[in-house]
């Protein structure tokens, strides 16, 4: 190495261990360990411009090993990225932008969030097959233009190969052959708890390579000329690949190689022996002019032939007059995709009856039509959720404009690859039973941090689904996401308040949950897909007086409404009020909330899910007729009066309800 990478590689660690230690607490392990990978990858090979961080033909950068942060970090402020001094000192400070783990930020170069061990693995193959996809329309009209060649890289550590849902996320792009997609492997074999033997023993190279990736490994982390050859020759294979970096853990310090180092702080006595041995005498936080300089000499010359190549392509496509190519360049231009959906210009005959799964099967394929830039798939259950889009192919290496996506039974990389595909701004989506929801929540939650408006489809959502297992019926997992910041969720009742979820759906561009019913379902008098945007309407006025409100949602709105038809002629006049997102329901504010739920008239909520969410709107706990319990497995007309949630049941209990002193 010569003398200015060395001397850059001493800074860039010590300007880590400093926002380490000021913090009082971070990763020194890894950043004095990787520090030699980060550096040789930003000025030998990333493709990046700190002064157009949105750049779309950027390189990417994934923190899986979100721990890297620190490092990151430093290495983006000596970049030029507008980080800035005062930022790396206030790392893990609230409302800084240096968050202990990387939180989403284009603007500043970090390209997602990530906080689970091998979220990050998952966000980097969507994000691979986003492009892929891109790629594939683009080159469909005019194919000479390769207008997107940037390469995906994604920092992993023991935890990420350790975890299922890497294993899943590897697997899958494996399946695919995707490749522009370089897993970068801290390979130090130490974790917080000590050595990984005992815990990660295969072979991890034989691994990788019956996976069909490329695989190289470096038994030297810290020769910059050998990194350099490394990434650039996993860069230019032609598959997914992986390179492990066999680093020791916390080098140079008094404590290298030992799992103390995988957290925590340097003391002071290490701190300046460390100081001593890179013959660094900047105070705290300082970086010479001279590694400033040398950094940005390595990357700007390279990053200039990009930008030349890319504007060539560029312009030729925006040359291109075509409805398909402008959604393109509108895509790539401001990373999002508007789909105009209206439910209103779609008309529904009043004897219309059929399966809420077969109905959504048709509203996703009037949407489709509307934009190619819609697309998503299944984990293994395309055929019975029925959420395949009609005349297109599966995607793969062969097909790769194919908008359906098989995931296989793989629901946690599902959840994470969204989440990377709707960081390229494509609208997507994923289904799989409601009961299967658990292993995609992860998943979940990191795409109501991001904000990305993935939609996830959730079938067989009631309590008919029990004919082989208890664990096959849903009755929790609709209030788990309720309770989950930033997440939109609906439970349409009939086709037409179907249309009204999908159109609010695409409006909003939010995290969206959908659950839907198996069951045949008519359209119900009274049901509207305007009303959809206040989350809650009264889909059966009482006829003379109020004695009474039902709030149901799904499929029991049906029950609610023919119970209220059959207790009006004992005497009863009840009010049916839909509610299919309680989310847009509470946003609309007490005026409203006061117009269909007076307070002073007993309401009574009927959804065959936990109770525990419905507090707010009922008159007391026992107002609320839900499943609070595992449910019998069994046929379901079995299933429901073993539960005492047969149509008999339920009337009986809202009559004697109401009829309560």
């Amino acid at each position: 190495m010569n003398q200015n990478d060395i001397k850059a590689v001493n800074e860039l660690k010590m300007l880590s261990i400093d926002m380490i230690n000021r913090a009082g607490g971070g990763y020194p392990g890894i950043a004095l360990g990787m520090a030699p990978v980060m550096y040789t990858l930003f000025t030998r090979v990333l493709n990046v411009d700190p002064k157009n961080p949105n750049f779309m033909n950027r390189d990417r950068v994934i923190l899986s090993s979100s721990h890297i942060a620190p490092l990151y970090y430093a290495m983006l402020h000596i970049a030029g990225y507008p980080i800035s001094k005062e930022d790396l000192m206030n790392y893990r400070r609230c409302g800084s932008n240096t968050p202990g783990l990387p939180e989403l930020n284009n603007s500043l170069g970090v390209d997602a969030t990530t906080s689970y061990a091998g979220d990050g693995v998952g966000e980097s193959v969507g994000i691979a097959l986003a492009k892929r996809y891109i790629n594939a329309l683009i080159t469909e009209e005019d194919n000479k233009v390769n207008l997107l060649d940037f390469t995906t890289y994604c920092f992993l550590s023991d935890a990420d190969i350790m975890s299922g849902t890497s294993e899943e996320s590897f697997s899958f792009a494996s399946a695919q052959k995707l490749n522009d997609l370089v897993f970068l492997y801290d390979a130090n074999l130490m974790t917080s708890e000590g050595s990984t033997t005992g815990v990660l023993n295969e072979d991890i190279e034989k691994k990788f390579l019956a996976k069909g990736f490329y695989v190289d490994t470096l038994k030297d982390a810290t020769n910059i000329k050998e990194i350099g050859r490394a990434i650039l020759a996993a860069k230019n294979s032609k598959k997914p690949a992986i390179i492990l970096f066999r680093t020791v853990i916390g080098k140079d310090s008094f404590n290298e190689g030992k799992n103390i180092m995988h957290s925590g702080t340097l003391s002071l006595d290490d701190s300046n022996n460390l100081r001593r041995k890179y013959n660094l005498f900047l105070p705290p936080f300082e970086i010479s002019k001279d590694t400033v300089l040398h950094v940005e000499n390595m990357r700007a010359p390279r990053m200039e032939k990009v930008y030349s190549k890319w504007q060539i392509h560029y312009n030729r496509l925006k040359d291109i007059a075509n409805p398909n190519i402008e959604n393109i360049l509108s895509l790539l231009e401001t990373n999002k995709t508007t789909i105009d959906f209206h439910a209103e210009n779609y008309k529904i005959n009043e004897g219309y009856r059929e399966s809420l799964l077969e109905s959504n099967f048709k509203v996703m394929n009037l949407i489709a039509p509307r934009s190619n830039l819609f697309l998503g798939g299944s984990a293994g259950l395309g055929l019975t959720c029925q959420t395949l889009i009609g005349g297109s192919d599966y995607m793969s290496d062969m097909t790769p404009k194919g908008r359906n996506i098989r995931f296989g039974v793989r629901e946690r990389a599902m959840a994470y690859i969204l989440n990377g595909m709707s960081l390229m701004g494509l609208r997507v989506f994923g289904s799989t039973n409601a009961c299967f929801l658990d292993e995609m929540k992860s998943g979940i939650r990191m795409s109501a941090i991001m904000n990305l408006p993935v939609t996830y489809i959730f079938t067989h959502d009631s309590l008919y689904n029990g004919e082989e297992s208890s664990a096959r019926i849903p009755v929790e997992q609709i209030t788990s996401l309720r309770v989950t910041p930033n997440i939109l969720v609906f439970r349409p009742a009939d086709i037409t308040e179907l249309l009204g979820c999908w159109e609010m759906i695409l409006k909003m561009a939010k995290p969206s949950a959908l659950f839907i019913s198996k069951n045949s379902i008519p359209k119900l008098p009274g049901s509207s897909s305007n009303e959809i945007a206040k989350g809650a309407y009264i889909i059966k006025k009482e006829q003379q007086k109020l004695d009474g409100i039902l709030i149901a949602t799904g499929s029991e709105v049906v029950s609610a409404m023919q119970i209220s038809y059959d207790l009006y002629s004992r005497g009863l006049d009840i009010r049916v009020v839909s509610m299919p997102s309680v989310e847009l329901f509470k946003s609309m504010g007490n005026e409203y909330e006061n117009l269909i739920l007076p307070k002073n008239v007993k309401t009574i909520v009927l959804e065959a899910s936990s109770s525990f969410a419905w507090c707010r709107y009922a008159t007391s706990d026992d107002y609320i007729i839900g499943i609070d319990d595992y449910v019998y497995p069994g046929f379901p007309l079995e299933v429901v009066q073993k539960m005492n949630y047969d149509y008999d049941s339920l009337k009986l209990k809202v009559e004697s309800l109401l009829k309560r002193p």
